[in-house]
């Protein structure tokens, strides 16, 4: 693997700092995240700057103040406009962070995570599943659109019946 100049790492600091991407930016995610350095452990990482992509293989782990990800694989893309999209995979992927203004963590699971960042929505895509607190989401399918604050899930999947399953803490005991 080549030594990237300077250039390069200008370059592709944007892609690093977009593996940030997986916070999206829910209404729960811990805000002095985005300000924290990145760290990424892989057993090997290919990028290529003509196509503007990085992937991370082999236990996976990108931590950045309390976000951490756990994955087999990890790519990221950057559009000519600047615009960063990104794939988790794994056996699950694993991410845990901790909730602005409290002291729970949000975690989830998936076999694959994906970031559309021109949208800027987030999908769990085969076993999700989405924990806050006692609160808990699953189904086949889970999305967030950052920009509504809209969740969706989806039971079943692959012409396989199912169905979503929800855990929601009663009002008296919620958090604001």
């Amino acid at each position: 693997m080549r030594v990237m100049n300077e250039t390069a790492v200008r370059r592709w600091l944007p892609c690093l700092l977009a593996l940030a991407l997986f916070q999206g930016n829910p209404a729960w995610a811990e805000k002095a995240d985005r300000d924290k350095p990145i760290n990424v452990e892989a057993d090997s990482v290919r990028m290529d700057d003509v196509k503007r992509v990085a992937v991370y293989e082999g236990h996976v782990v990108m931590t950045q103040g309390t976000l951490m990800i756990n994955a087999e694989r990890i790519e990221v893309r950057q559009d000519g406009k600047g615009v960063i999209s990104g794939l988790a995979i794994g056996n699950p992927v694993y991410f845990r962070q901790k909730m602005d203004a409290s002291s729970e963590f949000a975690e989830g699971w998936a076999q694959r995570i994906e970031y559309d960042g021109q949208g800027d929505k987030i999908r769990l895509l085969g076993q999700a599943r989405l924990k806050r607190g006692i609160e808990e989401l699953r189904g086949s399918l889970i999305t967030y659109d950052s920009a509504t604050g809209l969740f969706q899930a989806k039971g079943g999947g692959d012409g396989v019946p199912g169905r979503v399953r929800a855990v929601i803490r009663p009002r008296a005991q919620a958090q604001p």
